[in-house]
């Protein structure tokens, strides 16, 4: 029996415990979509109770924050530049639209997200085996993560699509960005009504990202957070305005209301581990010294331009700075002609947690439902997006346009600042048919319409 147990423990430990944790048990192999997870031994049920549920918990969070992904596609939507000598693919590719669907860079991204997907899927099959309200817990916020990884991936893939049937790689078909989101949809909707059942607390903790979220009510309006976002990129606003209103959405205006949310965070503490990316040894990967002479990120060449307020709006003035010891504007690396006077300071210490949903969204997610909505309420929706600028020291605006069409240019150029390299811009130009907005550098430089395209090996032969 104690052979049984300890094996049981090492597979779900190889599964869901992460990078460095899984290393400690053996080598682990980072497969493609699939996955053919191994379920719980059904000839020895009561096995799986000596199972800890925590490290099986902190293991699926510490793989979900692959963020490397909002630099793909920060770069794909002109947001920034990477002074990538060590890969100069990670500037060129997207901003040729050159991806070779080998690489790393449309591998990576599918890897991961699939992986945590995974990690989901086994707290879920784990949570079966379970009861009451500790079930309840583990499936409302394993079916949470789960359909995040979905939209994120639907983000990335868009026209090229996603599987969304967890069978064999190969031959699993790929489906549409409308499928992909109604399953984000559904599984959001699942994994609130465990969370509605699933009593006062939870028995495991999700850690220092999720103060004040960390129990069943908590984590239930980050779900309907999320469930927002899922609604107003499937265009549903009556949806997503519902949805909003059993989130943490709180109508301040100052630059700690517009914090407030859920982060992924980052340490050096024991069980921690790096990012998937490699860099680092648990802090965030996006962290640099602006006193260096060495600088990885830049703000995109029209970042401070395109703002009219941009001596004063702190989403410039503190996103995007003037290096102290770098001549500018900087040459980037590998980039072919481009260049920046600004690099980014999103996360100006080694350990800033990355954002998994703020409030600064939810507000300008409600402005959206508002103005787009069967009943559109410019004023609501005008109200909602000087919160958002009051924050952050921008002047009141007193309209938001003459029509749809300058309404839409205005929602954009909130987001664009206010989720700056939060890996939304092109997602954002996309579903709005208004990458136009984009303007390529180059000759040589073309606007990406249509995602990354499918990994190789996940094309049935």
């Amino acid at each position: 029996m104690k052979t049984t147990v300890l094996a049981r423990v090492r597979r779900f430990a190889q599964a869901s415990l992460g990078f460095g944790a899984a290393a400690i048990l053996g080598v682990m192999a980072f497969s493609a979509c699939d996955q053919n997870f191994s379920a719980p031994d059904p000839n020895a049920p009561t096995t799986d109770a000596l199972i800890p549920v925590q490290p099986l918990i902190t293991g699926t969070l510490a793989n979900w924050r692959y963020t490397e992904i909002n630099e793909f596609m920060a770069i794909m939507g002109r947001e920034s530049y990477t002074s990538a000598g060590d890969d100069p693919r990670i500037n060129t590719q997207p901003i040729r639209n050159a991806f070779d669907a080998t690489a790393f860079i449309v591998n990576r991204p599918w890897n991961s997200m699939y992986y945590s997907i995974k990690n989901a899927r086994n707290l879920v099959e784990f949570a079966s085996k379970l009861s009451g309200t500790e079930k309840a817990g583990l499936e409302g916020v394993a079916k949470t993560i789960w359909a995040y990884e979905v939209v994120r991936l639907s983000g990335v893939y868009y026209n090229e699509g996603i599987k969304i049937q967890y069978i064999n790689a190969p031959t699993a078909p790929f489906v549409n960005r409308a499928t992909s989101l109604a399953e984000a949809a559904k599984l959001l909707d699942e994994a609130a009504t465990s969370l509605s059942s699933a009593g006062s607390s939870f028995s495991f903790s999700l850690g220092n990202g999720f103060v004040g979220y960390n129990n069943p009510q908590g984590f239930l309006r980050v779900n309907r957070a999320l469930r927002a976002r899922v609604a107003a990129y499937q265009g549903d606003y009556a949806a997503c305005q519902t949805a909003l209103a059993a989130s943490f959405l709180n109508e301040g205006n100052t630059s700690a209301a517009m914090n407030m949310g859920v982060f992924h965070t980052y340490s050096t503490a024991a069980g921690d581990v790096p990012p998937g990316s490699g860099r680092g040894s648990g802090g965030n990967p996006f962290f640099q010294n602006l006193a260096a002479t060495a600088i990885r990120w830049w703000a995109h060449k029209d970042y401070v331009s395109d703002n009219t307020d941009n001596t004063v709006d702190t989403r410039v003035t503190q996103k995007a700075v003037t290096p102290a010891n770098i001549p500018v504007p900087f040459s980037i690396i590998a980039g072919g002609g481009l260049t920046s006077s600004r690099a980014i300071n999103i996360f100006p210490d080694p350990f800033s947690p990355t954002a998994i949903i703020r409030n600064e969204e939810l507000l300008l997610l409600r402005a959206e439902a508002r103005m787009l909505g069967a009943a559109p309420d410019l004023t609501g929706a005008l109200a909602d997006i000087n919160r958002v600028r009051a924050a952050a020291n921008a002047p009141a605006l007193t309209t938001l346009g003459a029509d749809r069409n300058a309404q839409i240019g205005r929602l954009l150029y909130e987001r664009r600042y206010s989720l700056f390299f939060e890996g939304f811009r092109w997602v954002d130009l996309r579903r709005f048919d208004r990458l136009g907005d984009i303007k390529a550098e180059l000759a040589n430089h073309v606007v990406n319409t249509t995602g990354f395209p499918k990994p190789v090996n996940e094309i049935p032969q």
